[in-house]
Parts: C-alpha cells; sequence; structure tokens
C-alpha cells in the first residue's frame, strides 16, 4: 500500500471558478513518509545542497520566495548601474507540473546525480506502478494506476521535481534565469535577448509545457 495514494483536491484561490483551480494533495501512508523523510536527511539532502542549481530558491533550507526576489532585485539595479538601459523580464509557469514529470528523463537524471545506487534505485522503484483515488467528503474514487508525474504532499515529490528541472539553464550566461517550485522568471539586460517572440511553446526536452509568458 506504499505506493498507493488518497488524493486530495485543494482549491488555490479562495473562489473557485474552475476545477483547474484545484490543487491535487497526495495523503501517503504515514509509515512510507516517515521512511521518505529518513533516506531524505541520511542519503539525499547533502547530495542536492551541492547539486541542485544555486538559482532554485524552493525547497531548499535556507532558501524562500523572499531571497528569489530579492536576487532578482539585486541583478536588476547591477545592470541598470552598469551599460544596460532597460531590463526584460520574463515569467513562466508550467502547466500541472508536479502532474507532468515523464518518469522515464527523471530516472536518467536521478543515474547522473552521486546517490547511493541502492537509494536510486529505490527512487525509480517508487515512481513505478503507483495508484491514486480521489478522495471528497469521504466519497472515494477507484484506484487509477500513475505513469507520470510526482506525488505533490509527499516528502521526496518537490526533491524529484527540483532534479527533474535542474539543468534548465540560460543559453546566454550573461542572461539570469531564477526558479521556484515550477515558476521561472528570465531576466535579459540591454538589447541582449533569449525571449522567444511567440508567447507560448513547449519544453519537449523535459517534458513539460510552459503555458504563461505575460
Amino acid at each position: 500500500m506504499w505506493k498507493h495514494a488518497n488524493v486530495l483536491p485543494v482549491p488555490k484561490e479562495s473562489i473557485l471558478n474552475s476545477l483547474n483551480q484545484l490543487r491535487p494533495i497526495s495523503l501517503t501512508d504515514i509509515i512510507m513518509r516517515l521512511f521518505e523523510r529518513s533516506v531524505f536527511k541520511t542519503e539525499i539532502a547533502h547530495v542536492t545542497r551541492h547539486a541542485i542549481d544555486s538559482d532554485q530558491f524552493a525547497y531548499k533550507e535556507g532558501h524562500n520566495s523572499i531571497m528569489a526576489l530579492i536576487k532578482c532585485q539585486h541583478t536588476w539595479l547591477r545592470w541598470l548601474e552598469g551599460d544596460a538601459k532597460y531590463v526584460r523580464v520574463l515569467s513562466f509557469d508550467f502547466r500541472k507540473a508536479f502532474d507532468s514529470v515523464p518518469h522515464d528523463i527523471l530516472c536518467e537524471k536521478l543515474k547522473k546525480l552521486p546517490i547511493n545506487p541502492y537509494v536510486t534505485n529505490w527512487l525509480i522503484s517508487s515512481l513505478e506502478d503507483r495508484k491514486q483515488r480521489v478522495v471528497v467528503d469521504g466519497i472515494e474514487t477507484e484506484y487509477l494506476n500513475i505513469n507520470r508525474g510526482v506525488p505533490q504532499g509527499t516528502v521526496l515529490g518537490p526533491v524529484l521535481f527540483s532534479i527533474m528541472v535542474n539543468d534548465i539553464k540560460t543559453v546566454n550566461p550573461i542572461n539570469q534565469l531564477v526558479k521556484f517550485a515550477d515558476d521561472m522568471t528570465l531576466e535579459v539586460p540591454g538589447m541582449k535577448t533569449e525571449i522567444h517572440p511567440k508567447p507560448k511553446w513547449t519544453v519537449y526536452k523535459h517534458g513539460l509545457k510552459i503555458i504563461e509568458c505575460p
């Protein structure tokens, strides 16, 4: 049962206008959660502390959204005090990011990290043959097989997602890409740009769809 989850739909906004405004939180077995926490502290935390991009500010000890905003502001002011006449900022939001992670790509990325191979194999196994059902007001659906995505609300889910998006980088090192979970901000000084003229496109390499580029 440790691969089974009860999914609780939690509203993202105070007023619910669409089912897309629900965030699926996976409630897993308590023993499994304790085991995940132990594995993370003893086998994974020290690796991700150095392997995860320094510009990722979510799910990392000593990092938060305020620090991400401070880095953005500091960089913009530094550019404007230098040669840049303006700064272009492009914000990304991944649609159903946690639910869209392809397991095959994530597994390949896990294998490249300096994690104990037995732990890596266990992580890969934990993604296979998962089942979940939705529970609302005591009403339960039937269990369905899950063949992609990482469960939200678990201990290791955020870590696995951070590993998935870790190698998304800027092409031009002058530019800056600040990440906070599935939200990213591409910052470009002066006339240099990596901004595609189309407002929507897909990052096929990572299997995640960008849906908002204001």
